[in-house]
């Protein structure tokens, strides 16, 4: 027979509703009682009723995530991240491999209390369909106009990359990363390269703007090869992504190419992971840590006061020195 609330309640000998703000982290509750009460639920093997806990608090406790139908690593780590404070924060993931379209159908049958969206999930996503009464949450550029965002300023970010390297006293920089057709984020990162080359007083070579075509390590390879057949190398290299800078330093190391002597790297995506590759590659971006704390706070936001939440909330990148420049 499972726990109930009344079971708790007559060990910890408050009343039911006392039991019930206190597993719900409730202010109204003393700490020491929050803490006898949970610990003699735990004791107990209680273990919540969602359905019946809806329907007293209007809420679930379920946060839906939409995961974009990509294989990163920095993906994969942010979502760890976020999962854990939320967890913190009393509130349980779900995570949908599912089509866009599907996944959001699925979590608003289940009534999640907010649904989070990368913004590569953004192509499956109906238009015209009205997103009920749930909060949406875009992680990136904004999936649609109408949904808050959480923006890493990608442009930013790569312009700061340009900015540290002319400062270390590179004037030959050239850039590995999707573009041209690509989607906006990653023409986001191909224009704060123009612009922090011009900004820096360096003239604009087209040789020195690769198309990777893809973001994966196989891509960087291939286009660190290109960059080592060009008949005048630069000095330093800015990377679109982790994956695509773990390819071009095992390209640079098959060829004979030392890091940083031969040529200095930093990479987009301020995630742990760059410090673990062969040479530790420096990183401009938000970082990790930052990143999953806006979200989950912007997620809190907007289940507490929905209106307040801004359409947009751009984050400041960072430069990250490590040995590779």
């Amino acid at each position: 027979m499972s726990v109930t609330i009344k079971d708790i309640s007559k060990h910890v000998g408050v009343s039911y509703s006392t039991v019930a703000k206190a597993l719900n982290n409730s202010p109204l509750v003393k700490e020491a009682t929050k803490r006898k009460v949970i610990a003699v639920a735990e004791s107990l093997g209680y273990r919540p009723n969602l359905a019946a806990r809806s329907l007293v608090t209007k809420r679930t406790g379920l946060i839906g995530i939409v995961w974009p139908n990509v294989e990163r690593p920095a993906l994969s780590s942010l979502l760890t991240s976020i999962q854990k404070r939320l967890a913190d924060k009393g509130l349980t993931a779900l995570l949908s491999i599912d089509e866009a379209q599907q996944a959001i159908t699925t979590f608003l049958n289940l009534r999640v209390d907010a649904i989070l969206m990368f913004e590569e999930s953004a192509d499956g996503i109906d238009d015209g369909q009205a997103l009920a009464n749930v909060p949406f949450i875009s992680i990136g550029m904004p999936v649609r106009p109408d949904v808050p965002a959480v923006d890493m300023n990608r442009r930013e970010a790569i312009k700061l990359a340009v900015t540290t390297l002319i400062a270390k006293g590179h004037t030959r920089i050239a850039y590995i990363g999707p573009y041209a057709e690509a989607s906006i984020q990653q023409r986001e990162k191909w224009i704060g390269y123009r612009e922090g080359i011009y900004e820096g007083g360096l003239s604009f070579e087209n040789g020195l703007l690769i198309d990777s075509n893809g973001l994966s390590w196989q891509h960087g390879y291939q286009a660190a090869q290109q960059l080592l057949a060009l008949s005048n190398r630069p000095t330093a290299v800015i990377s679109g992504s982790y994956d695509l800078a773990a390819g071009m330093l095992r390209a640079f190391q098959t060829y004979g190419i030392t890091v940083p002597d031969d040529i200095a790297i930093i990479s987009y995506d301020h995630i742990p992971h760059l410090e673990q590759l062969e040479v530790s590659i420096s990183a401009v971006g938000v970082s990790e840590d930052a990143l999953s704390e806006a979200v989950t706070r912007t997620v809190l936001q907007s289940i507490e006061s929905p209106g307040s939440v801004p359409l947009r909330t751009p984050l400041t990148p960072e430069y990250i020195h490590r040995r590779s420049d």
